[in-house]
């Protein structure tokens, strides 16, 4: 894959979709080389963070809360894009669409690349800064939900897409928001 069809993956179903359909990467290959690397990132990042200027985000968090809320979130992680593949094909399944776990996955590791590269927002000590990034990585995700959808599931109707797109959303946004809860819930314990 080039970076022109990484970036063609935001705009549409084709490009690098149709590369990863046909290259059908394993899951387990797509956990080993995609989901636990980038998984790093955002509990770096959380260290990172509260190493240099935590103290200034969160006054009451000490480095070591910092650690613990880091590891927290990394395990956290690894649960999550194997629950949001199930989400898309449980989704998938009650609308009526066929579509294989792997095919499931493979959009959820994808779509949650830009959620974990957003993470590098915390080499920033802004709040608002912090969080304009998250939101673009949020909206990226969202991009790349709606064209994996359409490209994975092989799906041609508008509406099927954004459906399905919607539901893998509304589920997304509530598991990243545990996610920053459960890193908060560590920091101020």
């Amino acid at each position: 894959m080039t970076v022109s069809d990484i970036s063609r993956m935001f705009v549409s179903p084709h490009g690098g979709w149709d590369e990863l359909a046909r290259i059908h990467p394993s899951v387990i290959k797509l956990f080993m080389f995609l989901v636990l690397p980038f998984s790093l990132v955002p509990p770096a990042m959380i260290e990172y963070a509260g190493l240099h200027y935590g103290s200034r985000l969160l006054p009451g968090a000490d480095a070591g809360s910092w650690a613990v809320s880091a590891a927290v979130f990394f395990v956290a992680e690894l649960f999550t894009v194997p629950l949001m593949a199930w989400a898309i094909r449980s989704n998938a399944t009650t609308q009526k669409i066929n579509v294989g776990y792997p095919e499931a996955f493979l959009v959820a590791a994808v779509a949650a690349i830009q959620m974990w590269l957003s993470a590098f927002g915390l080499f920033v000590p802004n709040p608002g800064f912090i969080i304009l990034v998250a939101l673009a990585g949020l909206i990226g995700s969202i991009a790349l939900v709606y064209h994996g959808i359409e490209a994975m599931l092989k799906l041609r109707e508008e509406v099927e897409i954004a459906s399905l797109t919607f539901t893998t959303l509304a589920m997304g946004v509530l598991g990243w928001t545990l996610l920053l809860v459960l890193v908060f819930m560590v920091l101020l314990l």
